[in-house]
């Protein structure tokens, strides 16, 4: 999937957001690929760069370090749940739901991996997507 085909897809579903947001830079992707020890897919990042201009519900967790929409980055959820005991070390959250629950990639299947679902009430995840792509094409069903 095309960064243009990503971008028509969120028109279709979420609002432009006010303002300039950063983008994140090569350095920022190094920093958190080599944090990770992954590649991650192409769709996963041009949809991270998306989230500069779109209002997505709950937070889609930020990898630049610089103006952000104010969440936290995906580096300080992983720490922070590992601090908690309960967090898988293999999974990299992306998209906090807001009741401890996230969508997340698996560290040891990049750049090829499948989209999962992490319940903090079950401590368990769930595969929700075969892949990036696929789990874009889900959102306007999960998203209504």
């Amino acid at each position: 999937m095309t960064k243009d085909e990503i971008t028509t897809l969120l028109d279709g579903i979420l609002d432009k957001k006010l303002g300039n947001l950063d983008i994140p830079s090569a350095n920022d992707w190094a920093r958190i690929e080599n944090k990770f020890g992954c590649q991650f897919p192409t769709e996963f990042r041009f949809f991270i760069e998306l989230m500069s201009e779109y209002s997505f519900p709950g937070d889609i967790l930020n990898v630049s370090n610089g103006k952000t929409n104010g969440n936290d980055t995906i580096e300080f959820t992983y720490d922070y749940e590992m601090k908690q005991g309960r967090w898988e070390e293999e999974l990299i959250p992306f998209y906090s739901i807001g009741n401890g629950d996230y969508f997340c990639l698996l560290s040891s299947e990049c750049p090829d991996t499948e989209v999962y679902y992490y319940s903090h009430e079950e401590n368990g995840i769930e595969r929700e997507a075969d892949n990036f792509e696929e789990w874009l094409n889900q959102l306007p069903t999960f998203l209504s």
